[in-house]
């Protein structure tokens, strides 16, 4: 570990989750980093350009940050998904979110909402702790079996009241999860808000995770055991997608 290279990423990370501009003490306390050393690295990151310092001291998220960013290698997913979540929207009336895994984190990469007065708010680019997700359950449930082990936290911090917290109940959780083919979360990111997830399937396992997110009072039994073979049909579509692309098809061989 190059431990300047650490510090900076910490910045860079920082200026990320809190997606407003900081001042040089107020970063310096939350990483506890001394104000000198801060400087020095602050002023590498903005002379190469990821991140940029405002009038009166503040500094935020630089163009070669966002550039870097908007490189990730997820044109191709939302580009296969996004008009069969359209076309899933239309068939539930619910909005759909496309999320992939990183460690214990999902990552929202493109969502379609629902023309319903009362529906899920939800932003690309929000991260979230697996547990509390259905998106997260899906993507967890179809890895292989070593690595919910390697990457879950010592403690599963609650999102809400109905979030699973022990070890032994998300594992049972993902199991039924597999055997089921599907996700269900009731409450367990927001006590108000449900959802049932199905993974996108590549040649090496899930790519990412459909979900369809609702406000809880509308999801009952009935509903779950009608949209679920909408939803996992949706999700092999992206799939098989993705895996006729040509750039796709040379990474499989």
């Amino acid at each position: 570990m190059i431990s300047s290279l650490t510090r900076g990423l910490r910045i860079l990370d920082l200026l990320v989750d809190q997606q407003r501009p900081w001042r040089l003490n107020e970063l310096a306390q939350e990483l506890d980093i001394s104000k000198s050393g801060l400087h020095g690295l602050l002023a590498t990151l903005v002379e190469c350009g990821y991140v940029e310092r405002l009038p009166g001291g503040f500094y935020q998220l630089g163009f070669k940050a966002w550039r870097i960013g908007n490189s990730f290698p997820t044109a191709d997913l939302v580009h296969a998904a996004s008009p069969i979540m359209e076309r899933l929207v239309g068939e539930t009336r619910e909005g759909t979110i496309l999320g992939v895994l990183n460690g214990f984190e999902v990552s929202y990469v493109h969502l379609v909402e629902s023309s319903q007065i009362v529906r899920v708010h939800a932003n690309i680019g929000d991260r979230i702790s697996a547990h509390c997700t259905s998106t997260g359950l899906a993507l967890l449930a179809f890895q292989d079996g070593a690595y919910v082990d390697r990457h879950i936290p010592a403690a599963l911090a609650p999102s809400s009241s109905l979030t699973i917290t022990e070890p032994e109940n998300l594992k049972a959780e993902l199991k039924r999860t597999r055997v089921r083919g599907y996700s269900i979360n009731r409450g367990g990111w927001n006590a108000d808000v449900g959802g049932i997830a199905a993974p996108v399937m590549g040649t090496r396992g899930p790519i990412a995770a459909l979900c369809i997110a609702l406000p809880l009072f509308r999801m009952n039994q009935s509903w779950v055991q009608r949209v679920a073979p909408l939803l996992q049909q949706a999700a092999a579509e992206i799939g098989q997608a993705l895996l006729a692309q040509p750039d796709q098809q040379q990474a499989a061989r």
